[in-house]
């Protein structure tokens, strides 16, 4: 959670757009790094979720490794243990679409027909990318 005070009156007349451009600044400049990978974070990594007077949530995604955090920027006089509670429905919610997701109404793509790959599939990959010398066009040609 981070704590941000209110805008004076000549911020607000800025408009909506310059007060997000504004909160997730101080999103990143408290943030920086992806924990995960370390990639350093931009103001297109962060995901505004809702916004309310008192309290923004957001998703902050890495496009590296994709991972994903939620973070609630209190404002005003915002209620901290509210925002804790809010991202930890937000978490909860995630996690039961990811584990149940046919009860949270949310339909999977069917996964492609075919075999099941197996470990010698694993395996002859393996071999394959240990010999690649990484020439595509080569490879493209051969196929064909």
């Amino acid at each position: 959670m981070f704590p941000i005070s209110r805008p004076v009156a000549s911020e607000q007349s800025e408009g909506c757009m310059e007060s997000e451009v504004k909160i997730k600044q101080i999103v990143l400049n408290r943030m920086e790094r992806c924990v995960v990978c370390h990639h350093e974070f931009h103001t297109d990594d962060i995901h505004v979720i809702s916004r309310k007077p008192e309290m923004w949530t957001m998703l902050v995604e890495c496009t590296d490794c994709h991972a994903r955090n939620f973070v609630a920027a209190v404002l005003n006089d915002g209620d901290p243990e509210e925002a804790q509670l809010a991202l930890r429905k937000l978490t909860e919610k995630t996690v039961k679409i990811l584990l149940e997701p046919d009860q949270a109404g949310v339909e999977l793509e069917t996964p492609p027909a075919g075999d099941p790959i197996s470990p010698g599939d694993v395996v002859d990959m393996y071999q394959f990318l240990g010999e690649f010398d990484g020439d595509f066009k080569a490879l493209f040609r051969s196929a064909s």
